[in-house]
């Protein structure tokens, strides 16, 4: 059985796109914290952990957000058959250098618990599995760009071999302000679902044109 897309979203610089279309769009908050802040809105989501995530887990997290709404039948899962398994280029490099700005002077010496607890990538994979109770097969993996062929055979090998029914899967990264995630939920082939994009690298790469 064919595993396909059964939805996807692009957060990427003052726009979000669900399925090919322009989902949310706000030129007027340019600044990462506050495009966020203006997603997080426009999608109702509550959840006051968000607010003390770090900048990459916040994209990823969001991305998330939209990508199992309207998603209830991943919710009736066994926990354990559903992953995560995501891609970026920076690590947490971004926070790593916020917590080494923190220890680096002996004369004011500071360290964060708050910050250093997202001196890891994975955690941003931690934070969208707390929220959805998601127990399955998860980590981040680094590449200097997001390699379809890769993620495709990893996360179908992951479902053909029934380790996991359904996945959270693609690129999220952040960097200095500069920021994109593209999150696809992925599934086993449903004969009751049309349009089904299979989850094959010729088809990822012209979703993400």
């Amino acid at each position: 059985m064919e595993n396909v897309i059964s939805k996807y979203c692009i957060v990427k610089p003052h726009e979000v796109i669900v399925d090919g279309k322009v989902d949310f769009s706000d030129s007027e908050n340019p600044e990462y914290g506050a495009f966020m802040k203006a997603i997080y809105k426009h999608y109702e989501v509550k959840y006051p952990k968000y607010f003390k995530m770090d900048n990459l887990c916040k994209v990823a997290f969001l991305a998330t957000e939209i990508v199992l709404q309207g998603n209830d039948q991943i919710k009736e899962l066994d926990p354990g058959k559903v992953g995560v398994i995501l891609q970026n280029s920076h690590s947490s490099i971004d926070t790593d250098s916020k917590y080494n700005d923190t220890i680096k002077d002996k004369a004011n010496y500071f360290p964060s618990p708050a910050v250093f607890v997202y001196t890891l990538p994975n955690v941003m994979i931690g934070e969208i599995c707390i929220r959805n109770k998601f127990q399955g097969e998860n980590t981040c993996f680094i590449a200097k760009e997001f390699d379809a062929e890769f993620i495709s055979d990893y996360v179908n090998g992951l479902l053909d071999s029934g380790k996991i029914d359904a996945c959270v899967t693609g690129w999220a990264d952040y960097i200095d302000g500069e920021y994109c995630a593209m999150l696809f939920l992925v599934e086993k082939s449903k004969e009751n679902i049309k349009d089904n994009i299979s989850f094959k690298p010729e088809f990822i790469n012209q979703l993400i044109k």
